[in-house]
Order: C-alpha cells, then structure tokens, then sequence
C-alpha cells in the first residue's frame, strides 16, 4: 500500500478528467462544456471514445482543437466501458483522478471544493459527494443519492468507521461524484473488468476501506438515467445479474480489505436493488423477482399472486415490502434523516433566495 499523503505533484497536472464515450455524440458537449466551466479546470481532460459510429469524433475533434486541455484517444475497435476507462487511467499522468461519462455532467465547483479536501485531508483515498438523478429523456427529477448519507456534514471518515457503516448501509460513495487519488487507483488494481458495471463500485469501496474518505453532502453530478445504460442493462438480465453477483462475491472472499460479513451483506442489498429495477419495468420481470428475489414457492406464490391480480404499483410496494423485510438493504431511520435533511436544505434554500 503506497503512502500516498508523501506524494508530490511536481510538475505534472494536479487533475486529470478520463470521459470515455461511445455513440454519446449528441450529449457530448454538454458533459465537456460542464467540465470546462469548472472554477477549478482539469490540468488534462482525456477523452477515450471507444470506437463510435456517430458523430461522437467531430464533436471530440473540434473540441480538442479549441481546448489545449483536451487529450483524444480513440479505440480502433470497441473494447467496452471497463477497458476504455482502464486506457484513459494509464495515459493520465494527474496526482488526481475523475472518471466522468460522456451522458452526465459535472456540478459548479465540484473540482475547486473537491481538491481542497483532498489536498486539506492526505490521509484520504477518495472525496465524494451527491448525485440529482434526472430522466435523461425527459430531464424530470427522479431524487438524489445516495439514499442515506454517511454524514450530514462534511468530513473525513477513517476506514474503520467506513466499514461500521457499511453494517448499516451502502451505496454512499458514488464513483461520477468522487474525485480520486491515482496513487490509491493503481494500489488497489484499478478497474476489474470481471466485475462488469460493478468495477468503479468494488474499487472505491476498497480504497475507503483502506485509506478512508471525505464526504461532503453537496451535489456534484447530475446522473442522467437512461433504459439503455450499463448498469440496467446489467441489471435486468438474469445470467449476467447471476454471474456479476458470483464474481463480485469471489473477488472479495480472495481479498483481505474486505470484512468477511460484508460478502452476505453485499448480496442481500444486491439482490434487493436488482429485484427493485425488475419491479420498475413495464411489464415486471418474473424472472429476476423469482429467481434473485424469492427462496421459497411461498415466495413466488406471493409474487405471483401480487402481479396479476393488484395494479403495477400496488403489486411493486407489495413485493418490495416483503424483499425490504427479508434483505434490510438500508437503515430506515438513516433513509428518514437523509431525506429530512434534503428537504431542509431545499427549504433553506429557497428562503435564502426570497
């Protein structure tokens, strides 16, 4: 394990932005122009398309040609999303690291407050923050995560109080809203592409239980949603959801960073998010809910029963109910407090403004 608070930047960038894209040519400029906004820019922006047949190269070309921070590299054939961020993470030469997506983008001052803590606390691996989901159709609001905050005020949390949280809950470090130390990036392996959409979320999972975090509950990303995206593409297929789930479970068993309880913690909350996203689709899909979700035919009778004969939403509180029961996926009080405080912020927020 490397000391990375004994690193220099010397004279190489401080910050180095990796955006892979493939076919995302029409959402393109509003992620770069978010980036380029930042009151503290990247030193390097590496855009990797990987093999695009839009006009994804255009629009990287002209940007690049106006913009001495831009860096193109470009995949001959598609590699896929794991590999094309493991290219970018091998060309970047920052102190730092932000692993963006070509579809979302990048809050005001998420770099400028980011650094700070980062440079402020050297103990850390990692600094994130908070996600405004968004229909990326429609641009309608579909929340904020993470779902619970693993504190309601900006700090460092030690590796150990990292992994007492992760008793209660997960899903608190969101990868799109985590600026990176690159030193602790290659300590731990990078990104596994075993792992499929589960790679960034294994790898700073590590990272915090080995150098810790600063958290800070402000929004860095607006995370645009799409049918078609990796994680619920992933998500939806029952073998690729089977197979994701045993290699992440295998990866950890081998791996010492990681507590040996958390193995049947991470599948019960794995298997409630997935039996979530199969309740959200239009029809439901049985095949998730039975084989992931139930493990009893009094189970899938329930199931079953909710599904044809309640509505589509009456039907999906039943089934989630009953999976929330069993799994525990999240402290109830910790969701509460989270969305109470959200509510607060807004409201406070908005009298600041009159």
């Amino acid at each position: 394990m490397p000391d990375i608070s004994s690193a220099t930047a010397g004279s190489t960038p401080k910050l180095s932005v990796i955006l892979p894209n493939y076919n995302h040519g029409r959402y393109l400029p509003r992620a770069l122009d978010a980036l380029l906004a930042q009151s503290r820019p990247a030193d390097e922006i590496i855009v990797v398309d990987d093999a695009s047949t839009d006009d994804s190269r255009n629009v990287i070309g002209r940007y690049a040609a106006q913009n001495p921070s831009i860096r193109t590299l470009t995949n001959e054939m598609n590699i896929g999303v794991i590999a094309t961020l493991t290219r970018g993470l091998n060309a970047a030469r920052g102190r730092y690291v932000y692993f963006g997506a070509a579809d979302d983008f990048v809050m005001p001052g998420f770099f400028a407050t980011g650094l700070q803590a980062l440079e402020a606390n050297p103990r850390a691996g990692l600094v994130c923050g908070e996600m405004a989901l968004v229909d990326g159709d429609s641009g309608q609001s579909l929340g904020a995560r993470p779902p619970v905050r693993p504190r309601f005020r900006a700090g460092f949390i030690e590796p150990l109080q990292f992994a007492s949280l992760l008793r209660h809950n997960d899903n608190f470090i969101l990868t799109g809203a985590a600026l990176l130390r690159r030193d602790a990036v290659l300590w731990a392996g990078g990104f596994d592409e075993n792992l499929s959409s589960f790679a960034d979320g294994y790898l700073v999972r590590k990272i915090a239980l080995t150098y810790g975090l600063y958290y800070s509950p402000q929004t860095f990303l607006t995370w645009c949603i799409f049918p078609g995206g990796v994680s619920r593409t992933t998500s939806t297929d029952l073998d690729r959801v089977k197979a994701v789930l045993g290699a992440i479970l295998t990866r950890m068993a081998t791996d010492p960073v990681f507590p040996a309880w958390y193995q049947k913690a991470f599948a019960d909350r794995w298997r409630f998010s997935v039996c979530r996203l199969a309740v959200q689709e239009n029809p439901a899909n049985r095949s998730i809910l039975m084989e992931i979700g139930s493990q009893s035919q009094t189970e899938r009778n329930l199931f079953e029963f909710a599904l044809m004969w309640l509505g589509r939403r009456a039907a999906g509180f039943i089934i989630l109910s009953w999976l929330w029961l069993r799994f525990r996926p999240l402290s109830l009080i910790g969701l509460v407090s989270t969305a109470l405080a959200r509510c607060w912020n807004v409201r406070r927020s908005v009298t600041t403004k009159q």
